[in-house]
């Protein structure tokens, strides 16, 4: 092959702008192995093509040349896409980037990323999801009574749970509340979402966990629950939804009852970011938690940020989940209820053989100022 001038200068200038020395031969039209050989014998440096590397996890790791003009600024979506991905699939884990060679036009940078999938809704879907209209429901009274119901939600991650896995749980629920009620009260006491993240499946602390369908798990949760509203709508005087967030959804189970607040404009929605809140039926006292955190503590933390629930009632219970299964302890005469739940086992629970407790979900029933009936659904 004649190799002139002008070729060997085309040849270095293709490297100097960052071309691999296959991008080189395919732009001048002659072997790979033929300029292969000539720029190594000449000493001409070419950029190595650009890598990607695959995790078990679906991370990926990619390394390409990026050229930058003067004055120009590049985003991590820029970035992205100019490795060859699409941002709305992908987010940027880990990013570096380092001086290689200057061009009158531009400067040339090493960069190296690694990406993680974004598993579930894409930020698109999400924003049509949250600014979707909703549409105020009002629910016609059929039944009431003269005791109060208590309907405790704890850790049900759906996500992991679906809605049918509870269908016939929820029948059950359905045939106590048609008794009739002076007040049903639904305990939302966290967790009732698996992750707190729509496009990623993470705790609130950002631990990793097994995959869930963020979409699915919303739209299981809104039949499930909204269902036990407007049942409760139907056969009680007065409902109310008390919630607190868990370890695992506590800013997404915060939206997601706010979303409840406007849906249900009959329902009397006491939505917090507290880590306790309380509340009273007649002479019953009753505080929720999420019970990852201060446990020891619950009972006097009752007499003390409540103190005017305490003083009023003569019956006091504090009810909190949080380890999926159900324990019933009398404290000095504050009945503590440590919720089960009829989520199944996921993977972690699996692994360290947390898969021997019942699946229990309980409701109770109180008098002016008492327990009276305890329903194992």
């Amino acid at each position: 092959m004649q190799w002139t001038d002008k070729l060997i200068s085309d040849i270095k200038r293709l490297a100097s702008e960052g071309y691999t020395r296959r991008e080189a031969a395919d732009k001048l039209g002659i072997s790979y192995n033929a300029l292969k050989a000539k720029s190594r014998r000449s000493g001409i440096e070419f950029q190595p093509p650009m890598r990607n590397e695959y995790d078990a996890d679906g991370t990926q790791s990619s390394e390409t040349v990026l050229e930058v003009v003067r004055g120009q600024k590049l985003d991590p979506e820029d970035v992205m896409r100019a490795h060859g991905y699409d941002p709305e699939h992908w987010r940027i884990s880990n990013a570096t980037s380092n001086f290689w060679k200057q061009t009158p036009e531009a400067t040339l940078y090493q960069s190296k990323i690694r990406l993680t999938p974004r598993n579930g809704l894409k930020p698109t879907e999400l924003s049509e999801l949250l600014n979707s209209e909703v549409q105020p429901i009002k629910i016609n009274k059929l039944k009431a009574g003269r005791h109060n119901l208590v309907i405790p939600l704890f850790d049900l991650h759906f996500g992991i749970t679906t809605l049918s896995m509870l269908k016939t749980r929820l029948a059950e629920l359905i045939e106590v509340m048609e008794l009739g009620y002076k007040h049903i009260v639904i305990e939302l006491g966290g967790d009732l979402l698996h992750s707190d993240f729509m496009a990623t499946t993470q705790t609130v602390k950002g631990t990793q966990l097994d995959h869930a369908d963020t979409v699915k798990a919303w739209s299981d949760a809104k039949q499930f629950v909204g269902t036990i509203v407007e049942e409760a709508l139907q056969n009680s005087t007065h409902v109310s939804i008390r919630a607190i967030g868990g370890n695992h959804d506590f800013d997404m189970q915060w939206a997601f009852v706010d979303g409840l607040a406007d849906r249900y404009p009959q329902v009397s929605v006491h939505n917090t970011i507290n880590y306790r809140q309380a509340f009273r039926l007649d002479h019953v006292g009753i505080m929720m938690a999420h019970g990852d955190t201060a446990l020891r503590k619950l009972p006097m933390l009752f007499a003390t940020e409540h103190s005017d629930i305490w003083a009023t009632s003569t019956w006091r219970e504090v009810h909190y989940g949080h380890f999926h299964h159900e324990v019933v302890d009398d404290d000095s005469g504050v009945i503590l209820r440590q919720m089960g739940t009829p989520k199944p086992s996921d993977n972690y629970e699996k692994k360290n053989g947390y898969t021997m407790s019942r699946k229990s979900w309980k409701v109770f029933e109180y008098d002016d100022s008492r327990l009276r009936v305890t329903y194992d659904i």
